[in-house]
């Protein structure tokens, strides 16, 4: 009857009227970053079984008879789809390309939720919010070995320093001592010997030093260079690496058309803060002697640190160590610092770290002969390595990896979610890791506003990780996800919602219209 016919058609207006109001939603969060759309999906209410009789006698009927009793909402289910990603000028907005949410905290009662809005900003305590205030979580990432830490509120490492004599906050990127340092260079092949020790000419500018005078080596030198490095309290000092050629006709055993240039590597003396201080050895840090064959090419080296004593003995200068990297290693100390062993490479480095066979005790074994230099085992040489070519001297590269103390200058996020910090010393470390969860039913997820979810039974606990991991998308700084609801597409839906709310009015009046006639049959 009519009267069945008006419950369907109320039902139709309550569901149609329901995925309208979804659709406002939608429209109405078309500019709202991270937001992800809902969608409305209808159901069939329970059906009536109507009796119908079969018009052939003896059989039954091959089908079964319901009447529909109207529609119902199925569910309303939230689409992750991916949006569209837009350019930010803030380093600290973030997307996530792929799966996982951001994971923020209410530090007021401790409660986490989940976000896929990356519109995030430090406060003055250093703490990374959402808008709300809520805290973004991630993992401390530890400066010194880069292992990142479980989960927790991501907030800069403040340290308090003095400023003209009033204490604030800051970043700091802790000084670190030069260990290693890079020094190619050419020396001119027509460079004329300015020093010879007619006992020892491979080490006659180490003879020649005197750390007491106000030039502490004279004549100059053939050749001479500065390196700049740093101590453990990140204070740059100058080391000096001085070049001269070996007159050939002063040694014995020298290889045909070889040449044979002694370096001394030394610092001001007036920094000098070893037992050398205040001696005429004062400054001399090593000694050592470069190999080249008659093409230019760096074949040999020998290299001497000093152990201990009179600096102006040549016995107390015994062979350097090596450094991991194969390449002699040097000791020095300076001024209000800790001594501190620093890597000389010049072109070439040993695999197996050490001295071949026959190296000398000390420089004071070598003497005039060559082959007492001794040499480096299975020596290597890299494409920058020191010449002797005819063509002047000069220093093609001088680079260490020691830096001063530096503060934090701007921030950057890459793909792998670290937070990473541009300090005023140059260097570039990572701070934390922002954390992205998974679950294993997102559509489980409650919707809290804000941008925000919750987890539920439904959707299960939150699982936590970092981007890349284990299905886990990569996250970008600088970018924003748009809402991943296209406005084309909910107008369409809601054109069509408009036309299937009017049909059911139409179901009502024409269902009432019937009902008014019938009821004016009995008059």
């Amino acid at each position: 009857m009519a009267f069945s016919s008006l419950f369907i058609g109320s039902t139709g207006l309550i569901s149609h009227g329901q995925r309208m109001a979804v659709i406002g939603n939608n429209l109405a969060n078309v500019n709202t970053s991270g937001y992800k759309r809902a969608e409305t999906h209808f159901q069939t209410l329970i059906s009536e079984q109507m009796a119908c009789g079969s018009n052939r006698r003896g059989e039954s009927a091959v089908h079964i008879s319901q009447k529909g009793m109207g529609v119902g909402v199925a569910e309303v289910r939230t689409s992750f789809i991916q949006g569209s990603f837009e350019p930010s000028n803030t380093a600290t907005d973030m997307a996530v390309a792929g799966h996982g949410f951001f994971g923020v905290v209410n530090p007021e009662d401790g409660n986490q939720y989940f976000t896929r809005s990356g519109v995030f900003r430090f406060d003055k305590q250093g703490y990374l919010l959402t808008p709300q205030g809520y805290r973004v979580q991630g993992g401390a990432v530890d400066r010194e070995t880069g292992a990142v830490g479980s989960m927790e509120d991501i907030r800069l490492p403040f340290q308090e320093i003095d400023v003209n004599g009033e204490t604030v906050p800051a970043v700091v990127s802790a000084p670190r001592a030069t260990t290693s340092a890079v020094l190619n260079t050419n020396l001119d092949f027509a460079t004329v010997d300015a020093h010879t020790d007619p006992s020892n000419p491979f080490f006659s500018m180490a003879s020649a030093w005197n750390g007491l005078n106000e030039e502490p080596l004279t004549p100059a030198p053939g050749y001479e260079t500065n390196l700049k490095v740093y101590d453990e309290n990140g204070a740059a000092h100058n080391l000096t690496v001085r070049f001269d050629p070996v007159d050939t006709a002063t040694v014995s055993n020298a290889a045909p058309a070889n040449q044979y240039w002694e370096y001394v590597v030394t610092m001001p003396p007036s920094e000098d803060g070893s037992a050398a201080a205040g001696t005429s050895g004062a400054g001399l840090v090593g000694t050592g002697v470069l190999t080249f064959n008659k093409y230019g090419e760096l074949t040999g080296q020998s290299a001497f640190s000093l152990t201990g004593g009179d600096p102006s003995v040549l016995s107390n200068w015994t062979p350097a160590a090596f450094n991991g990297d194969g390449v002699p290693t040097f000791n020095l100390q300076f001024n209000g610092a800790q001594a501190q062993e620093i890597g000389l490479d010049m072109g070439l480095s040993t695999s197996s770290a050490s001295w071949a066979g026959g190296m000398p005790a000390s420089a004071a074994e070598v003497g005039r002969n060559v082959a007492n230099l001794g040499s480096m085992a299975t020596p290597g040489k890299n494409a920058m390595a020191t010449t002797n070519y005819e063509l002047g001297s000069m220093t093609s590269a001088a680079r260490q990896d020691g830096y001063a103390e530096g503060y934090l200058r701007a921030l950057n996020v890459d793909e792998k979610g670290f937070v990473v910090g541009q300090f005023s010393n140059g260097k570039s470390e990572k701070l934390y890791q922002v954390g992205l969860y998974r679950f294993n039913s997102e559509y489980g997820l409650r919707r809290e506003g804000s941008n925000l979810f919750s987890a539920s039974p439904d959707s299960g606990d939150a699982l936590a990780g970092f981007a890349g991991e284990e299905g886990r998308g990569s996250v970008y700084g600088n970018s924003l996800e748009t809402s991943n609801a296209d406005m084309a597409d909910q107008f369409a839906k809601m054109i069509v919602t408009q036309r299937g709310f009017q049909s059911n009015t139409k179901v009502i009046t024409t269902s009432d219209s019937i009902l008014n006639t019938t009821i004016g049959i009995k008059r």
